[in-house]
């Protein structure tokens, strides 16, 4: 299964679909809605840091304990930026941006980056990963796509590309990604490429091409070249990275999201010259990986979980996984999570990672929200 382009994946369309229809059901207002999220299993116990993000996906806790998020925007609310209707509905606009948060307050240090989304700014695709190092530029990496497919005055020069950003200077390309994927399909199957997230190092800036299947590496001069190659599990299915992060003792992580079935997606550890070390097995629809100084793993499971898509609103999908050093699993339910961070004993995630600023069905309870749990 491939992770689509400047579209937005067939099943996330539909849950989004279904979603609008079961709040408007359920006519529930704002200020009736609590986070734990009615009658389904009890959600993680947290504290919310940061709420009406925009489809807040990749996380990372920069040195001082800021936090940059990866907002991948809502589109457009423009009818004239539009195509298609109903569930085929893809609306462009310009409103993906990255976010360092403090105290509970955000800064934008990159915006004016490409988002593609539903009519309602639900499941957006654009700037899904972004990074940071000390005393380097801002990251972030945009979805691929035709420019054929973008509306007149769009930056089209962002498609596939990570971009760069010094505090206080302007957006630039580092490298075609997309074009990397297309000069040498490294997975032999066809041209298609969907940069998800991105992982800034001191000599290079590994890259996630979920539908090229692979990790990129990109040197301070631009230069790309093959890291890693995923697994190839089918005709119509493959690994489909979705997330790449660092851990202790200079290790690399890297989570697929693989297909809807359950407990088929892996997390896979590399060393720093992208050789395959170690894998865990079991999880459903990686979106984030994140490894503590103890060796305890955490993983983001979008799909994962007791609660189907039938259940909104009363539970959401998702679910936090927590491997210990010997192996126990432990989980505890969180509503569509995406990026995911540790420190200090302390656990971070994105919730609602598939929600516009206002929330789904306009409910600001469901907005994209930072959250700090307990696990």
């Amino acid at each position: 299964m491939r992770k689509p382009h400047l579209t937005r994946h067939p099943r996330m369309v539909a849950a989004a679909t279904g979603l609008l229809a079961l709040v408007g059901a359920a006519a529930v207002a704002p200020s009736q809605v609590s986070a734990a999220g009615g009658a389904g299993p009890a959600e993680a116990e947290h504290v919310v840091l940061a709420s009406g993000l925009d489809n807040p996906r990749q996380l990372q806790r920069l040195v001082g304990g800021d936090f940059l998020v990866a907002e991948a925007g809502h589109g457009s609310y423009d009818p004239d930026n539009c195509v298609g209707s109903g569930e085929d509905a893809l609306c462009i606009g310009t409103t993906s941006k990255v976010t360092r948060i403090r105290d509970g307050h955000g800064t934008r240090v990159m915006s004016g980056l490409l988002s593609g989304a539903g009519t309602d700014g639900t499941f957006a695709t654009g700037a899904d990963g972004a990074s940071h190092r000390p005393n380097g530029p801002y990251y972030a990496i945009v979805t691929g796509g035709s420019p054929e497919q973008l509306p007149p005055g769009m930056p089209a020069y962002q498609l596939g590309r990570l971009l760069g950003k010094w505090p206080g200077g302007k957006l630039y390309t580092v490298a075609n990604i997309s074009a990397f994927e297309r000069r040498y399909d490294p997975d032999g199957q066809g041209y298609d490429s969907n940069p998800y997230s991105v992982l800034a190092l001191p000599d290079r800036v590994l890259v996630a091409d979920a539908a090229g299947n692979d990790i990129l590496s990109v040197r301070p001069d631009g230069r790309v070249s093959l890291w890693a190659m995923l697994n190839h599990y089918g005709p119509v299915i493959d690994a489909v990275p979705t997330t790449v992060s660092a851990g202790p003792g200079s290790k690399i992580y890297v989570g697929e999201l693989h297909s809807e079935v359950p407990h088929k997606a892996r997390v896979w550890q590399f060393d720093r010259a992208g050789n395959k070390e170690n894998v865990w097995n079991g999880f459903t629809t990686v979106t984030g990986v994140a490894r503590a100084g103890d060796g305890t793993l955490y993983v983001s499971e979008l799909f994962g979980g007791a609660c189907g898509f039938d259940q909104i609103p009363d539970c959401f999908p998702g679910r936090v996984v927590k491997i210990a050093p010997d192996g126990t699993r432990t989980h505890v339910n969180v509503p569509f999570p995406a990026g995911i961070a540790t420190s200090k004993g302390s656990v971070y995630v994105n919730a609602f990672s598939t929600s516009p600023a206002n929330g789904f069905g306009g409910n600001p309870a469901w907005s994209g929200q930072l959250w700090q749990i307990f696990i």
